[in-house]
């Protein structure tokens, strides 16, 4: 009797027997033939090519050599085709598609029928998502084919009709800077959730561009380096959610009054055209935060009135122009201007700026300005002033007291006294508020003088009353006011006084007297931090200066301390190796501010907000850092890593260039050993770092960082 494994044994043995076909077999010797055919076709025909090439010998050219083209195999094996096939697969789970570079001439098939159906694909249907951004800048592209912008209204699409829809239909970003175009498809137009058109860097005419104003949802027009000349187009007045609006490097000569229905406009960036003048009654009926008119025409006065409009104006550009005047009021009435640039003009003086308490910065360099403006030394906030190349004659004493002004730049300006010119601004502050202080009461008819002063303003009070007092304390508590003096705003400057410790007993009898809110103690030789003076004033200590001294890194605190309400710290040029133990004993949750420029620190960016929340504004130049992560650099607004030895810069942090005032609006980068961005790059400043960079994002970290974050 058979088992029943045995009987499955013969059964399987037959079945393969039987499975064995004379004509596949055929079949393969056949198509093994073929291949070998084709293959001493395709090696006799290089052999005569080169036969051909060995008797008509061309010039020879080493780079030629097609070894030698990528010796190092770094190209793709199909030039770019690799790297778009790829972006593009990328593109259709993520809705975004970045083909910028690729030195394309016309948009490539791969993008145009990258939704239609592929059984080769290696993705399933379900993952695709539809285009919400697309990228195709720094090519070569000089037209758009109508078939990739249809021009078909997609609320009366027939949806069982054949015909393709419109791919791009659903896109909010569009970037085609950077490259060749004359015109756009009028199906640009049903693009009715686009946000962000970047056109900048073509060759547009102004009636290239009428498409454009039927772009309702637009929020930020950048047609920046085109070819638009004459009167702006009145149509892209119309667009009511516009909030960016770029028009540098053209030949715009004039803005139509209409330019008030952009009643969302927050920047207008105007530089490098024609314009004459501005409708400035116009302009202030819209929520303006940054008017950018530099190197134009501009001449007489800017503003009719800043009496009403401009409220929101934060940054006032109007460099390189022929102004007379800012405004012919008498005042400037700009309460949020925060820079207010104005560079080679012809201006004489300032109108008052009272009303402008926000003022950073004045820059006002190559002008004729003889004297500062009404209100200059009321301004508590302003710290960076440069009037280079003016007509002042004269500095006011009072300048010595402007506690938070950090550079004073008045060279080349024909001073009486000439030493001004070649001074340091704390030096000049220092001898100009020393001008100020009373003169000290040594002997002689000098120790009357006091007493005098002190009757006459006393009126007709009693000798022995409030101001006999004033001489009947005991006598150390004058000289110590004197040694330690407190001056307006709450400034205790112990600067350049060969301090090697900060006494807290000598601190504390001026705490009955005064809130110090400034303690400056550099150029001491400080080699820890005072912590328990520290102790003493924490609760109301806003700004803390230690620079220039000979900190030790290992050993800055004897102990934590936490300074609740300190908002700068200024560490720069103190010999620091390290900031970790700063960041493990120092509490200070609103600091805004932090300097740790010209020190030793190497490895990393140091991630300052990790421990610092709110810091915003963050100074590391002249180190020895070799690395920048984004993380680092993530939350602040101002970054400066110049002189360093950085050797690569993260393109993701191209995406934190916001416009909306918490992206990073400065980027110092200049003077480390990074090849790209090219130094041309970079000595355009920040806005083009940061475009740079937004471009070189690899198409899988667009993936991670997803499409909000673009």
């Amino acid at each position: 009797m058979t088992s029943p494994s045995s009987i499955t044994s013969k059964n399987s043995s037959n079945g393969s027997e039987q499975t064995i076909d004379p004509d596949t077999e055929i079949r393969k010797v056949s198509k093994s033939s073929n291949a070998l055919r084709e293959s001493i076709a395709k090696a006799k025909a290089a052999r005569k090519a080169s036969r051909k090439s060995s008797v008509a010998p061309a010039a020879f050219d080493a780079w030629d050599n097609s070894e030698t083209q990528d010796p190092f195999g770094q190209l793709p094996k199909d030039g770019n085709k690799a790297v778009l096939q790829k972006r593009v697969d990328t593109a259709r789970k993520s809705g975004s598609l970045n083909i910028a570079a690729l030195d394309l001439t016309t948009l490539p098939d791969e993008v145009l029928k990258m939704y239609e159906y592929d059984p080769n694909a290696n993705s399933d249907w379900f993952e695709n998502v539809d285009l919400v951004k697309f990228i195709a800048a720094d090519n070569e592209l000089a037209t758009l084919p109508d078939e990739a912008f249809p021009d078909i209204d997609p609320e009366t699409l027939d949806m069982e009709d054949e015909s393709k829809g419109n791919q791009f239909g659903g896109l909010e970003i569009l970037d085609l800077h950077g490259n060749i175009l004359q015109s756009l498809p009028i199906g640009i137009r049903r693009l009715q959730r686009l946000t962000s058109l970047n056109l900048s860097n073509n060759q547009f005419k102004m009636r290239d561009i009428e498409v454009v104003a039927e772009l309702e949802h637009l929020v930020d027009l950048k047609l920046a380096n085109n070819n638009l000349d004459g009167t702006l187009l009145s149509g892209i007045c119309q667009l009511a959610n516009l909030e960016v609006l770029d028009l540098h490097g053209n030949r715009v000569s004039l803005l139509p009054n209409t330019i008030s229905e952009l009643r969302s406009l927050k920047i207008l960036n105007l530089a490098e055209n024609e314009l004459i003048s501005l409708p400035s009654l116009a302009l202030s009926k819209l929520p303006l935060v940054e008017l950018n008119a530099s190197r134009n025409k501009l001449q007489g006065s800017l503003f009719e009135s800043t009496a009403e409009g401009f409220k929101s104006v934060q940054t006032l550009n109007v460099a390189f122009n022929s102004l007379d005047n800012l405004s012919e009021d008498d005042g400037l009435n700009l309460p949020s201007l925060q820079f207010l640039l104005v560079d080679a003009n012809r201006l004489k003086a300032f109108p008052s700026l009272m009303a402008c308490q926000s003022l950073l910065r004045i820059t006002a360099e190559g002008n004729g300005i003889t004297t500062l403006p009404d209100g200059f030394f009321g301004l508590n906030n302003l710290k960076h002033v440069d009037l280079t190349a003016n007509d002042l004659s004269k500095l006011d004493e009072r300048i010595g007291l402007m506690d938070n002004l950090v550079t004073f730049n008045v060279s080349n300006n024909p001073l009486r006294e000439r030493k001004f010119l070649t001074m340091d601004t704390e030096d000049l502050k220092n001898d100009l508020r020393n001008r100020c202080n009373p003169p000290a009461a040594d002997s002689g008819p000098g120790q009357d003088s006091a007493p005098v002063r002190a009757r006459s303003e006393a009126g007709d009070e009693d000798e022995e009353g409030s101001v006999a007092t004033e001489f009947t304390l005991a006598p150390e508590s004058p000289s110590h006011l004197n040694r330690w003096k407190v001056k307006t705003g709450g400034v205790l400057d112990r600067s350049a006084t060969e301090m090697t410790e900060l006494d807290a007993d000598e601190l504390k009898p001026l705490l009955s007297y005064y809130d110090i809110k400034c303690l400056y103690l550099q150029r001491n030789k400080l080699q820890t931090f005072p912590v328990l003076a520290l102790n003493l004033i924490s609760t109301s200590l806003v700004d803390l200066d230690l620079s220039k001294n000979p900190l030790k890194a290992d050993s800055l605190f004897s102990e934590p301390v936490s300074l609740p309400h300190l908002q700068s710290l200024t560490l720069n040029g103190s010999s620091l190796t390290a900031v970790d133990v700063l960041f493990e004993n120092l509490l200070a949750p609103a600091l805004k501010f932090l300097d740790i420029s010209n020190n030793r620190l190497a490895g990393s960016l140091p991630f300052a907000r990790q421990h610092y929340p709110r810091l915003i504004t963050y100074l590391a130049a002249d180190n020895q850092l070799s690395s920048l992560e984004y993380n680092a650099v993530q939350g602040l607004q101002v970054l400066d890593i110049s002189n360093n030895n950085i050797d690569f810069l993260p393109p993701k942090i191209g995406l934190l260039g916001g416009e909306d005032g918490g992206g990073l609006k400065r980027f110092e980068v200049a003077g480390n050993r990074f090849r790209v961005p090219r130094w041309q790059v970079v000595q355009k400043g920040t806005e083009a770092i940061l475009e740079w960079l937004k471009g070189r994002i690899p198409a899988d970290d667009l993936n991670e960082v997803g499409t909000d974050a673009l």
